[in-house]
């Protein structure tokens, strides 16, 4: 079974609203570290957790944001795509 790529289009990289750490984004914001980019600045671990889904900043060992799934099973799509001519 082959899929349309243009169906599979959601599994390339679309984020347009980044979630990030505040004291993360603060430090970046205020010159306080060499990094060229807030994403590369900021370092999360990203899971599932008994409650639900959970984004953990490790550099301030605090939580970002945590998705509560009450108890659902909500669709979640690991497969890889990749664009053609990427390495």
């Amino acid at each position: 079974m082959t899929n349309d790529i243009s169906e599979l289009e959601y599994l390339l990289y679309k984020i347009n609203k980044p979630v990030v750490c505040t004291k993360c984004s603060d430090e970046f914001v205020g010159g306080s570290t060499d990094a060229k980019s807030l994403q590369e600045y900021t370092k999360v671990d990203i899971g599932f957790t008994d409650r639900g889904f959970q984004i953990w900043c490790r550099r301030h060992e605090l939580n970002i944001c945590h998705f509560n799934f009450e108890g659902l099973k909500p669709e979640a799509d690991f497969r890889c795509l990749e664009k053609k001519g990427s390495k």
